[in-house]
């Protein structure tokens, strides 16, 4: 990663060290989103190259403190700003060799809609970047953009993608499939809804829809090696993992990583949209919202032409060799603690 340093139009620091989190690598790089799900592992991996991170923020001190540890001491720095604010966004992109924008959330909320971070916020950092003369723009985004898609969430990434590329030509866009982690909302959620009164784990027309979901840190370390792989400027790549799966069979996984009996329930997709549009009306969060329920009964599809993780000299680390770190605390207390099932 030592090529980031190749980025500093407007930096004042000077490379120093030999490489690694307790040297300077003479690059500052502003991560929108860096609170959220990706956030601390790309600040991870920026903070290990000796990169000084700019980290905006919009939540109370207790949602980013934890993110303090991921560079040397003072290399991570925090700032409040609000994404609908151009002021605020051009504030924190204004000394910044790199930008990378993993800000997005999964359905309309209380404060903000789908085209309001996707398209109008994607907007505002994409020209504050070109205003501000940086040298990167990496933007997420997600596989199976469509402009044309039935989910409101795919759609407005793809809008998103145009606007990006609008007034950033040379922005690199990051399609990942759906990702799981140790904080996912994929795997994570599925173990949680086995709790669901009388349904279970809802299988929208029977799970039959594929996906090819991606691994956390893959995902980080493709953000990472698409800012100093020469074919990155301008390029779009998606990120999938190295199996395809059904989604009745990522359920029966997650049940069988648990140690659960199956707690399955095939559900009419037409009914769960509009389950989903009731519970969308909630002022609480949803457990299930119709963009759930339209994405989880959509296969993925992949773009021949898009760039891929072996681009970028990743191999995908497969679910059932790391899912268990996570999923283990769903089992019986009993079992828990059993280590002849241990990741290898």
């Amino acid at each position: 990663m030592a090529g980031l340093n190749t980025f500093r139009h407007a930096s004042s620091l000077v490379a120093a060290g030999p490489g690694g989190r307790c040297s300077v690598s003479g690059a500052i790089a502003t991560v929108f989103g860096s609170t959220g799900f990706m956030g601390r592992y790309v600040l991870n991996r920026l903070g290990g190259s000796g990169t000084q991170v700019v980290a905006p923020y919009r939540c109370d001190e207790h949602d980013f403190r934890h993110l303090r540890v991921t560079g040397d001491l003072g290399q991570v720095q925090f700032m409040y700003f609000q994404l609908l604010d151009k002021d605020t966004v051009r504030q924190a992109v204004q000394h910044s060799d790199i930008v990378i924008n993993l800000i997005g959330q999964d359905a309309d909320s209380r404060h903000f809609a789908l085209d309001d971070v996707h398209v109008t916020g994607a907007r505002n950092i994409a020209e504050a970047c070109a205003e501000a003369g940086v040298g990167r723009l990496v933007h997420m985004s997600s596989l199976g953009a469509d402009i044309n898609s039935e989910s409101n969430y795919l759609k407005s990434k793809a809008i998103g993608e145009q606007v990006v590329r609008e007034a950033f030509p040379e922005a690199t866009i990051i399609r990942p499939a759906n990702i799981f982690g140790f904080e996912d909302r994929f795997l994570n959620r599925f173990a949680d809804w086995r709790a669901f009164p009388i349904v279970g784990q809802p299988l929208f027309d029977g799970g039959v829809a594929t996906k090819q979901p991606v691994f956390s840190l893959d995902v980080a370390d493709g953000i990472i090696n698409s800012l100093v792989d020469e074919g990155g400027v301008g390029n779009t790549y998606e990120f999938f993992g190295p199996k395809q799966y059904t989604v009745k069979e990522i359920v029966d996984f997650v049940n069988t990583t648990v140690r659960k009996p199956d707690a399955t329930t095939r559900v009419p997709t037409a009914l769960a949209r509009m389950v989903g549009r009731v519970m969308d009306k909630s002022p609480l969060d949803p457990i299930v919202s119709e963009e759930d329920v339209i994405r989880l009964s959509t296969s993925d599809v992949m773009t021949k032409t898009a760039g891929t993780l072996a681009d970028l000299n990743i191999t995908p680390v497969p679910m059932e060799k790391v899912a268990l770190n996570w999923l283990r605390r769903f089992r019986t207390p009993s079992q828990h603690d059993s280590l002849l099932d241990m990741p290898q």
